[in-house]
């Protein structure tokens, strides 16, 4: 008994843990690990750290430097002795060692008076590119939900079809057992058995298919994720039908009906493009910060040291210097000017770019307003149509049970509500999917 007891264990125990490691995994949770996990955000905080630490470096060209120095040197000479000749006298040297020792201490400190204002205008432009910087982060953030939100629903698009073509497998598998059994009474002939052995045989691969391409889609967001794809994890269901309905109570029609606003409120709330504004500004600080090149450079200066033989004395001796630095560029090549210039050709670029975002923005707005009403007309039909196939199929199982219908009429009418579920689940899926894309482009898509 024992023996029994401990193999069952064996058998079952694996699996049992197995099942307990599954997780569940929300639309909340992928965010979440998106946002945490995603490479390009944790590089772009990094360099958020450093845009910030650019507007102290900027502080400090205004702020006077202080450095402090002191040193010490110790020297030992040592000579042997000789002899020393002087006509015909000889004078003998004895050995000799000397020893020195000397200290120093300096203190100092520099200050720019005056640089054309080049300095101010740094501190702007650091600000103006810490802000900018923060912005592209928020931008690159709404980037990640939107392409989580796009593959988490690409999974549930792909159980929602495999369970259909599931449970056409299974309609296929109990009428290929009823028309085997009718066979064998003799009310359907051994044509339809065989036609419905290949239609069954059709339906089992479809099924193999559909669970295929769930496991693609469910991998491919969990390496999006950054997750081990080889452990367990179930996606969490939605319901898409109640997610249908608050959109249509939201009155997509009357929210999206003025282009123009619309337009207007992407503009305002887009971070890349309150971004690329910004950078317009810091080109605009930079043709500035170049222009002060141009005049002269005042600087001032002030220090003081004292120096001794012994360590008790330092102190006694002192100097001190203070002056005054006055640079007058007269001719450096037209090195500031190629500078100037450069900034100026990047401001003028960057004002292009910003055209071509606020065309980009209203060719995409555009086009998603046109593909969300196509795809809200789009889901109404298929929904119509699903009803009209489901119907058309009760009426010919009847028909077909009452030796009224032929077996191909019957599978004609169970392919087309098949067809009609997976087209009202893909109409469904992609009508909600547009609805985030609009929140997308206005800017106003949030976790």
């Amino acid at each position: 008994m024992s023996y029994k007891i401990i193999l069952l264990l064996f058998v079952f125990l694996p699996s049992f843990l197995f099942s307990q490691e599954k997780q569940v995994l929300s639309l909340d949770d992928a965010i979440k690990l998106a946002l945490d996990k995603n490479v390009l955000i944790n590089q772009s905080k990094n360099s958020l750290e450093l845009s910030k630490s650019e507007i102290l470096l900027s502080y400090g060209n205004i702020l006077p430097n202080l450095n402090a120095s002191g040193s010490f040197n110790w020297s030992r000479s040592e000579d042997e002795g000789g002899l020393f000749t002087f006509g015909n006298l000889t004078i003998p040297l004895p050995p000799t060692r000397t020893e020195s020792r000397s200290y120093t201490a300096s203190i100092s400190s520099g200050l720019n008076l005056f640089d054309g204002l080049s300095s101010f205008y740094s501190i702007y432009q650091a600000k103006t590119n810490y802000e900018s910087a923060k912005l592209k982060l928020e931008r690159l953030k709404q980037d990640i939900i939107f392409q989580t939100i796009v593959k988490y629903v690409n999974v549930l698009k792909a159980k929602k079809i495999m369970d259909v073509q599931e449970d056409n497998l299974k309609w296929n598998q109990k009428s290929l057992e009823t028309i085997t059994e009718r066979n064998k009474i003799g009310q359907v002939t051994l044509a339809d058995v065989y036609q419905q052995q290949v239609n069954y045989g059709n339906a089992e691969l479809l099924a193999i298919q559909a669970r295929n391409n769930y496991e693609i889609t469910k991998n491919d967001l969990l390496a999006f994720l950054s997750l081990d794809v080889s452990r367990q994890y179930e996606i969490e269901d939605i319901n898409i039908e109640s997610l249908l309905n608050e959109l249509k109570n939201e009155q997509l029609e009357k929210n999206y009906s003025n282009f123009n606003e619309l337009v207007k409120q992407a503009l305002e709330y887009r971070p890349d493009y309150i971004a690329q504004q910004m950078n317009i500004l810091s080109n605009e600080y930079e043709i500035s910060i170049s222009r002060g090149g141009h005049f002269p450079k005042l600087s001032a200066s002030i220090s003081a040291s004292t120096r001794s033989n012994r360590l008790s004395d330092l102190g006694k001796s002192r100097t001190y210097v203070a002056g005054l630095n006055l640079s007058i560029p007269i001719f450096n090549g037209w090195l500031v000017s190629n500078r100037v210039q450069l900034a100026e050709v990047n401001y003028k670029n960057a004002q292009l770019n910003l055209e071509d975002m606020e065309r980009s923005i209203k060719v995409s707005l555009k086009k998603s307003l046109l593909d969300l009403e196509a795809s809200k007309k789009k889901l109404d039909v298929n929904n119509k149509n699903l009803l009209a196939a489901l119907e058309n199929k009760k009426i010919n199982e009847e028909k077909y049970s009452l030796g009224a219908n032929t077996l191909l009429n019957l599978l004609i009418a169970n392919s087309q509500y098949v067809q009609a579920q997976n087209d009202l689940i893909n109409s469904s899926f992609d009508y909600l999917i547009i609805k985030k894309q609009i929140e997308y482009l206005l800017g106003t898509l949030k976790f």
